[in-house]
C-alpha cells in the first residue's frame, strides 16, 4: 500500500493546542518586548485558541466578521437605468 503525502495538508499546522499562526504576534513582541507587545501577543494568542475551538480557520472568522460587519443585503454599484439595455431587433 503506498502511502498519500499530501493527504495531511489541508489540515492547519498546531505548536501543541495552539495555532502555529499564533507565533507570528509572539515573534513581534521578542523582538520589541515591552508591556503592550506582551499584551497584544497574549491576546491574540486567545483570539486565535478560541477561535480554532470554535471549529473555524482565522480567514474563515475573519470572513464571517466581514459578512456581520457589511451585512447581507449588497447594494449594487450601478442603478437598473445604468445597466445596458437588452438589444431587441
Amino acid at each position: 500500500m503506498r502511502e498519500v503525502l499530501w493527504r495531511d495538508s489541508g489540515i492547519a499546522p498546531k505548536i501543541g493546542p495552539i495555532d502555529a499562526r499564533a507565533i507570528f504576534p509572539l515573534a513581534l513582541w521578542l523582538f520589541h518586548m515591552c508591556m503592550e507587545t506582551a499584551v497584544i501577543a497574549a491576546v491574540c494568542v486567545a483570539l486565535l485558541f478560541v477561535v480554532q475551538r470554535t471549529g473555524m480557520s482565522p480567514v474563515a472568522c475573519l470572513r464571517l466578521l466581514r459578512l456581520k460587519a457589511i451585512g447581507v443585503r449588497r447594494e449594487s454599484a450601478y442603478t437598473e437605468r445604468q445597466w445596458r439595455s437588452r438589444c431587441r431587433w
